[in-house]
């Protein structure tokens, strides 16, 4: 397997083209979801095995790392790049969270975000991201979707 050099900025993993930013909700889309705007990013994080784990180390664990492999992906930045910055809809998800997915074709790239609030910024913090069957949404209704025409 080819090795893929990640970088990072203090605590902050950084996109392919050595942003700190991964993507955004943007004010428009933030007025028709009634959340904030805000830019999205992808923190180290940690994979202990219990509930509040977060992060790439979380994405990249064991069993979801073979998943994204899989499926074409080489690591959790990947995945996180391709969701924050191409996303088809946004739904709900738990503890106030929000779910930004990539449709492909049976199925898509989700990350679940959670706005991180602190004085010197506000941004989105990717809690996690899996690749999940487009039938996982099949009883929900989205918040947003992108139109046809973008």
């Amino acid at each position: 397997m080819e090795n893929i050099c990640v970088r990072y900025a203090g605590e902050f993993v950084l996109t392919r083209e050595g942003n700190i930013d991964f993507g955004e909700i943007t004010r428009e889309i933030a007025q028709k979801i009634r959340r904030q705007a805000g830019k999205i990013r992808l923190r180290m994080g940690e994979q202990l095995g219990q509930a509040g784990d977060y992060g790439e180390k979380h994405i990249e664990r064991k069993d979801r790392m073979q998943e994204l492999l899989s499926n074409g992906y080489k690591n959790a930045r990947d995945l996180v790049q391709e969701a924050a910055q191409n996303f088809d809809a946004i739904y709900y998800g738990e503890s106030g969270r929000l779910i930004l997915y990539k449709k492909h074709i049976y199925k898509g790239s989700s990350i679940y975000i959670e706005l991180i609030s602190s004085d010197e910024c506000e941004y989105y913090d990717v809690k996690t991201g899996m690749v999940i069957r487009d039938s996982y949404f099949n009883n929900k209704k989205p918040l947003w979707e992108k139109t046809q025409s973008g």
